[in-house]
């Protein structure tokens, strides 16, 4: 009891710390005469902004299941003031995303953009705050896209679990309609009219929360969202339904499922943002998920493949689910049993002191890591003023420090009553075959429908005229240790936070030994364990500690606050260099390995992937490799200990540093702590061979409950990274995807046939291999139509060049991702690894711009005329079969 009260009383400190440390970010507020409220957090990590205006109404207020979804989709069809396709055409040429999402309370609307066009946002969003065109024939395009995004989530069969669980725990109330939909109520009952209906009776700016967040003046800002806002009218609002919970009554729901695991989840109605004991709630949630518990713990005795203890909350009621995987050959009673146990051992124990003060600092600190994306920030201001209803995310910081282990004890005896828990059992069911092809090729149809483009309004033209390579924003350090390590350092000052990520050139599928396959998974899958200086729960105590977090394996990291860099260093040095590799543990890793992969060997999914490489590429070739139960079964400890020896070298690891440090103290604390990582041997062979192009195949891939068949249209490319060809390819695909409905197959495949909800072509290529693939849901007789529709659009792009006004808009558009990649501390990470791992300069990106801007339409169609074959690609459709 004397040493939890000691951990508990250095947690509480070390709370109270954080909490005063924090970085207060420059925030400007202010309550338009309309009733707008706008709210802008300045974050100068990178000349970026998001702004996500915040509907205060969600399906909670709809009279037709999906009515508010459905608005969300047809806020893209243009208003009175922008049409559609100069909607798309503004912001897309800015390079930035844009979305939407629709909950039970909030829709919300954002754009991520180089903050030198933040109006452009403004006026995008200003344009659909009044006079939105809900028209029929607008209506009747946007049936087809909507409808196939409610399949894919039909799809899944976690999901049909869940929606009935929701309904149990909370039907009845508002928040319980349903959000996305049904294929019937969009096809018989959802029109023009209904859509209108809810739109003029909820879209106000006295409804609604503008929070703006990025390397912006908040006082400018404001004053700029008032002139482009302040004419909006406001007006009254409906009532609000009232929340009315029925009597709750436990269950169990059945269904089967295409995934490599038997899962369950236990439901229990939870507290809501406005109950007392909502924190608490969270913190017992927390408690519950981390490793140190039994309940999160179960994983690492190899009862479990993975459980989580998961909240969805809603203003006046919530619903917590815990949740547990086990291979397919345990019965899933056997781990509803085990879940419920475990949490009725706390029930009649109480939680651990300590992993109560742990969970409050891990809250807490959260705050600080969400601000280093900015897109991340404006989520969490939404979350916190439009969500929950509070002044900002920091108000969340009193109430997690006003929670005790009482509190949690009460909370948890109050709301996890084991006589009404509502359950459901998710068993996996998959026949592990291939079905016969079917469809066969597509036919040919070169009937592209045709793309008109307005003028852009004079408030985006600009952007054209002024066409541009960004400037460099990141001031890197670019060392090498002592020992080989490649040590580089952006500094970040935007919080008080540092983030590690790590990566050693690798790749198993070359370098496993022949009947070792799956041994550098069971290697990553041990490091967790234990190191030589603490066990498993002593390590994961220690990072509690701190409030750090660590991955390890051939990709590691960090995430720290920065006044614990030292320590999260050596922390991360230790599970990464000095792995325990104890022969109990090891034991557990094999087991719990190969009985995943009895469900993994027939799960759709994995199917898909091995048809695929053995399509494209030739027999013998490394991508066909795949550990299986019995070549994991086989394996030793002296087999993990040699895989670990050859792999993890410092000759072949890039670690890149980004936040609250200089490069003088992160490379002293490296060679501290890694410096005496040391080589074994010659650098292991990781690369695979070149390869010849493949031959069209056509392979379909059954999924139990799947009502969408999910395709991929893939084929090798004869090109590397560093090839001339990369920057024209590059240019081709923002035409073919890029921009939403101005690209070419979002226009023809959703916009105009409904035929998708989702179309993405990507161009990839490393040192040695390339692939090009298009990859899109759809209702199974649509599958071959809108493959035509690919093939057509891909033979037009290399019988003809592109219109001087579509390329130009590319062009902007891959100017504009510049910026906004390099927007988060894990997007400037990743980007710097994988320049690293390709052996290329570290302002690539801006290299591939300047690429990319000098790229000319011969050049361009050129490129798709030599390396793009529009009829040979292997097509896996996994799913309904086409037909």
């Amino acid at each position: 009891m004397r040493i939890a009260r000691c951990i508990g009383a250095i947690a509480l400190g070390m709370l109270f710390t954080i909490a005063a440390a924090q970085a207060a970010p420059e925030v400007g507020r202010a309550t338009l005469s309309n009733g707008l409220r706008v709210i802008v957090v300045r974050n100068t990590l990178a000349p970026v902004v998001t702004a996500m205006i915040n509907y205060e109404a969600g399906s909670d207020e709809q009279w037709i299941p999906g009515l508010a979804h459905a608005t969300e989709h047809m806020m893209f069809r243009g208003s009175a003031s922008l049409s559609s396709s100069q909607l798309m055409d503004a912001v897309g040429i800015t390079g930035g995303d844009f979305d939407a999402d629709t909950t039970p309370t909030v829709t919300q609307y954002f754009f991520t953009v180089p903050s030198e066009y933040l109006e452009i946002a403004l006026r995008a969003e200003r344009s659909r705050a009044t006079g939105v065109l809900m028209t029929p024939q607008g209506w009747a395009q946007e049936r087809g896209p909507i409808t196939q995004e409610v399949q894919q989530d039909n799809s899944d069969a976690l999901n049909r679990l869940f929606v009935k669980m929701q309904q149990r725990l909370i039907g009845g109330t508002p928040y319980a309609k349903n959000t996305l939909g049904t294929v019937a109520d969009f096809l018989h009952r959802v029109s023009s009219a209904q859509l209108l209906k809810f739109y003029r009776a909820w879209y106000h700016p006295n409804n609604a929360v503008y929070v703006i967040a990025g390397d912006v003046d908040p006082a400018a800002t404001i004053e700029k969202v008032k002139e482009i806002f302040g004419d909006v009218p406001a007006s009254a609002l409906p009532a609000r339904q009232p929340v009315r919970l029925r009597p709750l009554e436990g269950t169990v729901f059945h269904d089967t499922s295409d995934q490599p695991y038997n899962a369950v989840a236990l439901g229990y109605r939870f507290p809501g943002y406005d109950s007392p004991d909502y924190a608490a709630g969270e913190i017992l949630a927390d408690v519950f998920s981390s490793q140190r518990s039994t309940f999160g713990g179960l994983p690492f005795t190899g009862k479990a493949l993975a459980t989580q203890f998961v909240t969805q909350t809603y203003p006046k009621v919530g619903i917590a689910v815990a949740f547990g995987a086990v291979p397919v050959t345990t019965p899933p009673q056997t781990i509803d049993r085990q879940l419920r146990g475990l949490i009725e051992g706390y029930r009649k124990t109480g939680v651990p002191a300590d992993l109560v003060e742990a969970a409050k600092l891990r809250e807490i600190s959260e705050l600080e890591f969400n601000a280093n994306s900015i897109e991340g920030l404006a989520n969490e201001w939404s979350q916190a003023v439009a969500i929950q209803g509070l002044s900002s995310p920091d108000a969340m910081i009193e109430r997690y420090k006003a929670v005790t282990a009482a509190d949690v004890d009460r909370v948890l005896r109050r709301y996890i009553d084991d006589r009404r828990v509502v359950a459901a059992y998710a068993v996996s069911k998959n026949k592990g075959t291939l079905a016969a092809a079917s469809g066969q090729p597509a036919k040919e149809n070169n009937a592209i429908p045709p793309s008109s483009h307005e003028p852009l309004p004079a408030w985006a033209q600009h952007v054209l005229d002024n066409l541009g390579v960004p400037e460099q924003t990141l001031s890197l350090s670019d060392v090498r240790l002592s020992n080989g390590i490649r040590l580089i350092v952006q500094p970040e000052h935007v919080t008080h936070t540092v983030v590690v990520a790590g990566e050693i050139r690798n790749d198993p599928q070359v370098q496993e030994p022949v009947g070792q396959e799956g041994v550098a998974d069971v290697t990553a899958s041990l490091l967790p364990y234990g190191t030589a200086s603490y066990d498993r729960l002593a390590l994961q105590a220690e990072l509690d500690k701190i409030a750090a977090t660590t991955e390890a394996g051939t990709s590691f990291g960090l995430d720290v606050l920065s006044s614990s860099f030292e320590r999260g260093v050596q922390l991360l040095a230790d599970e990464e260099l000095h792995p325990a590799f104890d022969p109990a543990n090891f034991g557990i890793v094999r087991t719990q390995s190969a009985g995943e992969l009895v469900g993994v060997m027939t799960a759709p999914d994995h199917l898909a992937e091995v048809a695929q490489n053995k399509a494209l590429f030739p027999a013998g070739d490394p991508s066909q490799r795949y550990a299986t139960p019995k070549s994991v079964n086989a394996l030793t400890l002296a087999d993990v200990k040699s895989w670990y020896a050859s792999a993890y070298r410092p000759d072949l690891t890039t670690i890149v540093v980004i936040g609250d440090t200089s490069p003088e103290a992160a490379r002293a604390l490296f060679e501290k702590y890694f410096g005496a990582w040391t080589v074994t041997g010659p650098k292991p062979k990781i690369e695979p061979p070149a390869v010849p192009p493949n031959a069209p195949a056509q392979v379909n891939v059954p999924a139990t409950g799947r009502v969408q068949s999910s395709v991929r249209l893939v084929q090798t490319l004869p090109i590397v990274r560093s090839d001339p060809a990369w920057a024209p390819l590059q240019v081709a695909n923002a035409v073919l995807s890029g921009g939403f409905y101005s690209s070419l197959l979002y226009h023809t495949l959703r916009e105009v046939h409904g035929y998708a909800y989702d179309v993405e072509s990507r161009v990839s290529a490393d040192r040695v291999r390339g692939l090009f693939a298009v990859e899109y849901g759809c209702e199974p007789q649509n599958v071959l139509p809108a493959q035509a529709q690919v093939q057509a659009v891909l033979g037009q792009l290399q019988r003809e060049p592109i219109a001087a006004d579509r390329l130009l808009r590319s062009k902007a558009l891959l100017m504009g991702e510049v910026p906004i990649r390099e927007s988060s501390y894990d997007g400037v990470a990743a980007q710097l690894l994988r320049y690293s791992a390709l052996d290329m300069p570290l302002d690539q990106n801006l290299v591939d711009a300047r690429a990319e801007l000098q790229a000319s339409a011969a050049t361009v169609q050129a490129a798709m005329a030599k390396y793009i074959r529009p009829s040979a690609f292997v097509r896996i459709v996994t799913g309904p079969p086409p037909r």
